[in-house]
């Protein structure tokens, strides 16, 4: 199912709830990510883009208590810096375990880009995305 889809399912069944949609774009990370021989032991330049939906009444207060906070995510996909990954999608996977972290989070999507991998390339990358049952 496209984020589009669950989005608009949210608001459909959100019987007066508001549907906000977090974003954390750009986040760049360095991190040894690679299958081949000349990707081990060598960091790499990787950008993030998260997205996480949450349905919830708003209570119209101007607290950051009240609200989804960035900063565990952003917390969360630098101390993944110190951590060796073979592949995108176990990277993906990883960033959308920490982005679902909170209760209030229903749904979540992640994008990585190697922004390095190819000279004829602006990057390579995909996209994962992940829903709570």
């Amino acid at each position: 199912m496209r984020l589009d889809n669950v989005i608009e399912n949210a608001l459909a069944s959100a019987s007066g709830e508001d549907v906000f949609i977090y974003r954390l774009e750009g986040v760049k990370l360095d991190v040894e990510i690679g299958i081949h021989d000349y990707e081990r032991g060598v960091k790499q330049r990787v950008l993030i883009d998260v997205i996480t939906l949450v349905s919830k009444e708003w209570c119209g207060s101007d607290d950051i208590g009240t609200v989804v906070d960035y900063d565990y995510i952003l917390h969360g996909i630098k101390a993944l810096e110190t951590r060796q990954f073979d592949l995108q999608e176990t990277l993906c996977g990883k960033v959308l375990d920490i982005a679902l972290e909170p209760a209030v989070v229903s749904a979540a999507q992640v994008t990585t880009r190697k922004v390095d991998a190819y000279a004829d390339a602006a990057a390579v990358g995909l996209t994962r995305f992940r829903r709570k049952v």
